[in-house]
Parts: C-alpha cells; sequence; structure tokens
C-alpha cells in the first residue's frame, strides 16, 4: 500500500556518514547548521531557533485546507525543499475552521421547528412595526381645582362641621394670644379703659396721632392695646357661634340612633315557647358597641344645645350632661382609635400579600416567555395585552389600598388629639400650658379636614 507522505518529511533520510556530520557542526555556525538538517519523525525543532524551516509556514500541507498537487510523491526531495522554504519567516500559518459544534446532554431530547420559528420571528417582528408605527395617545391626566373640592366639602354636612371646627379653634387661639398680649402691655397708665376715656373724640384721636413723633413707644404700645381689645370683642361672640352651629349640625340624629338599635336588638332576640334565644354574633359585637356609645353620647350632646337654645333649665341635669357628654366622646374615641389601628393591620397584611402576588405572577410570566418563547423569539400565542392588563388591575388595587392606609393613619393621630384633649376634660388634671387642648383641638379638626378633602377629591376625580 502507497502512503502518500507529506512534503516536510520526504527530506529525513539520514546522511551516511554521521561522524562528518558531526564535524560541520562544530565547524559551522548553529543556525546553517540546523537549517540545512533533515528533518525526522523523531526529532524536534524548537520554535525559538532562527531558521527558516522552524516557520510556521512549512508546517505539513495536509492540515490545510489549500490544493496541494497530487504530483508531491514524484517530485525530487531537493524539489520538495526548495518549494518549502519559499514561504516568509514571519507568516502567519492558517487555522482551518473547525466543523464540529458542542453538543449538551438535553440536544438529542430537542427539536427545533425550523419553520415555527421563523414564522414567530416574522409574527414578532410585524407586531413590533405595527406598534411602533401606531402613534402613542398623551396619558390624560385626571385635574380638580381645589376650589371644587372645597365647595363639595362645604355642601356636605361632615365637611361643615369639620371645617367650622377648624376656624373655632384657630379663632380661640388667637383670641387667647390677644388677650395675654393686652394683659402684658396693660398698666396703670396704659389700659383700655383709661385709653377709651382718654380717646373718646375724634380731635383727642387727632392729637394721639400729631404725638406720634415726640413719644412714638407710647404710641405703639396704645395702639397694640386697641387692637387686641377690638379683636376680642368682635370674635369672641363668634367662637360660641361656631360651637353652636356644630351642635345643630349633629342634631336630631339620637332619633334615629334609637330606631336601630331597637330594630337590631328585634332581629336578633326572639321567643320560642319559654326560652330566649339570642344571636349573639350579630348582636354582641363591636359594632354594636359603637352605636351604644354614640347613642349616649349623642344624648348628652342634644342636651346642652336645648340648654343653650333655654329650652331646658335643670341646672342638675345640665351639670349631669355636660360631664357624660365628655364621657361618651372618651369612650366613642378609645373604640375609634382601636378599630383604625386594626383597620391599618388589616390594610398592611392586604398590601403585602398583593405585592408577593404581583411578584409571583412577574417572575411566571419571564419563566413563561423563556419557555414558550425560547427566551429570545417571542411566542405568538402569547397574550400580552391581558398580561397589561391584569399589571394595570393590580396597580390600581395597590393604590387604593395606600390610599386607605394613609386615610388609616390620619384616623390614628386625629383620635390620639382627641383623647388628650378630652382626658384633662374627664379626669380633672392640670394642663401643662394653657393652649394644649386648643392646639389638640386644631390638630384634630385640621387631620379630619385633610381625610375629608382626600375623600371628596377622590369622589370628584372618579366622576371626571
Amino acid at each position: 500500500m502507497n502512503v502518500v507522505q507529506p512534503a516536510s518529511f520526504l527530506n529525513s533520510n539520514p546522511p551516511a556518514n554521521s561522524s562528518s556530520t558531526h564535524n560541520n557542526e562544530t565547524n559551522q555556525p548553529l543556525s546553517f547548521v540546523f537549517s540545512t538538517q533533515p528533518h525526522s519523525l523523531s526529532q524536534y525543532n524548537s520554535e525559538w531557533i532562527d531558521s527558516p524551516n522552524n516557520s510556521p509556514s512549512n508546517k505539513p500541507r495536509y492540515l490545510l485546507n489549500i490544493d496541494v498537487p497530487n504530483t508531491t510523491a514524484d517530485m525530487s526531495p531537493s524539489q520538495i525543499a526548495t518549494s518549502s522554504s519559499q514561504g516568509s519567516k514571519f507568516e502567519t500559518p492558517f487555522k482551518p475552521k473547525a466543523a464540529f459544534s458542542y453538543i449538551t446532554p438535553m440536544t438529542e431530547h430537542k427539536t427545533v421547528d425550523l419553520t415555527t420559528t421563523e414564522e414567530a420571528t416574522e409574527i414578532a417582528i410585524q407586531e413590533k412595526a405595527s406598534v411602533s408605527s401606531t402613534p402613542k395617545p398623551a396619558p390624560i391626566t385626571k385635574k380638580v381645582k381645589s376650589w371644587d373640592i372645597f365647595w363639595a366639602m362645604l355642601n356636605d354636612i361632615v365637611g361643615k362641621d369639620k371645617m367650622a371646627k377648624v376656624g373655632q379653634y384657630t379663632l380661640r387661639l388667637l383670641i387667647f394670644h390677644a388677650e395675654k398680649t393686652q394683659t402684658y402691655l396693660s398698666d396703670d397708665t396704659f389700659n383700655i379703659k383709661a385709653i377709651n376715656k382718654r380717646y373718646n373724640s375724634s380731635e383727642k384721636q387727632l392729637n394721639l396721632i400729631r404725638n406720634f413723633f415726640h413719644h412714638p413707644s407710647d404710641f405703639m404700645k396704645i395702639i397694640v392695646i386697641l387692637v387686641c381689645s377690638v379683636f376680642r370683642q368682635r370674635l369672641a361672640g363668634m367662637v360660641g357661634g361656631l360651637g353652636m352651629y356644630r351642635q345643630f349640625l349633629r342634631f336630631g340624629k339620637t332619633p334615629f340612633r334609637i330606631r336601630d338599635l331597637a330594630n337590631k336588638v328585634a332581629n336578633n332576640v326572639s321567643f320560642k315557647g319559654s326560652e330566649l334565644q339570642v344571636n349573639s354574633t350579630n348582636l354582641i359585637n363591636r359594632k354594636t358597641l359603637g352605636e351604644i356609645f354614640s347613642l349616649y353620647y349623642g344624648i348628652n350632646d342634644e342636651s346642652l344645645l336645648l340648654y343653650k337654645l333655654n329650652f331646658l333649665s335643670n341646672p342638675t341635669y345640665k351639670a349631669f350632661a355636660a360631664r357624660h357628654e365628655s364621657l361618651g366622646w372618651y369612650y366613642e374615641t378609645w373604640l375609634a382609635l382601636y378599630n383604625a389601628y386594626e383597620n391599618l393591620q388589616n390594610l398592611t397584611q392586604q398590601e403585602m400579600d398583593l405585592k408577593i402576588s404581583i411578584q409571583v405572577k412577574s417572575k411566571a410570566k419571564l419563566l413563561s416567555r423563556q419557555l414558550l418563547g425560547n427566551g429570545s423569539v417571542p411566542n405568538p400565542k402569547f397574550d400580552f395585552s391581558s398580561n397589561r392588563e391584569s399589571s394595570n388591575e393590580d396597580a390600581k388595587i395597590l393604590e387604593d389600598i395606600q390610599f386607605k392606609k394613609n386615610n388609616a393613619w390620619i384616623d390614628i393621630y386625629k383620635n390620639i388629639s382627641d383623647l388628650v384633649f378630652n382626658t384633662y376634660t374627664v379626669f380633672g388634671i392640670a394642663l401643662p400650658f394653657d393652649t394644649i387642648q386648643i392646639w389638640m383641638g386644631i390638630s384634630a379638626s385640621t387631620l379630619s379636614t385633610i381625610k375629608l378633602y382626600r375623600e371628596t377629591k377622590k369622589k370628584l376625580l372618579e366622576k371626571v
């Protein structure tokens, strides 16, 4: 069997006289020895030797994807050596491309449908082009003016009560500081009685203005005392009027509360023969307790209004009603605080569950896209519109929960302010400073107004 040997190994016959070769190596340069020494299969040529035969271009031709003449075997050794040494010493060898691919353990079980993949790619490209070509409408932002919100609040009984309470306690604070300022500036010479007697005519008032340049400090003191006195006289009656106005807004609920409790008892208490049957689940609960506290507070509050209208005149009952009106409000506030805290806990749990559900859905969508769409080609059967709708619904639900959570926090702070206000009245505790109840009243009324403002704004935005 004739085997065609590579060109680089055809000139590998050893010389006839090895001793002569050894003599030549000692007398000639090292590069010349390695460049003229024939190659053999058992010899090694170092890549650091500067030799033309060591160039990578002189690698065996059967490793390259180039055309090699089939007449190599017929050539003489000198011709083969000449042809092999024509390449450049610094020529980079040609690297043939590997005709193999890595095979994973799951390759045998995968069947790729090229037609389906190409169709899916075309459909995805067409959908992307259609989406990008269609102009996106600008998002419509709903807006409601603040004046419209306050107008809607004023048309509601609860809104009137809350805004009147803000005005009532703000005026009480201003009147208190006006009185303190007037008392601080007044003395035996400058006080409101002396000022009214001394400047009771227009001529005396003109003289006061003329004396401004001579005694500016006295002039400023007189003006401040006059302003504080007029402010107290004009606005003191308004505070009592706003308090009575708020009582009128609350008046008239007691008969309806009595009727609701009577119907609730009648529906949950029955007699079968001589046995009394009570539906304790619907009758004995926190809601019923809140209704009892509201009735207790409402009876005493409306009784105080009847005293202000001179409809009732018994002083003993008046003291009783004033005492128990504060107690009824105190009990009702504690229950409202507990309900607000429980509501906040429930909303926090709902928010956590919804966020977990959203994360699970997002991870499921990502996994389904990788499985159905093979990670790179989107699956045309995958419904993206339904996913967008579900994500929008989840976002709306999450926003609504956050809105309710903020309202629950407002209720908690409002009830705490009411408790601080009413604790000093119920237990007769000395006030740490004179305006603590006024500030608690302003705080509670402002928080209630903020909550009502948020709810009213939300209702108006839903109608737009």
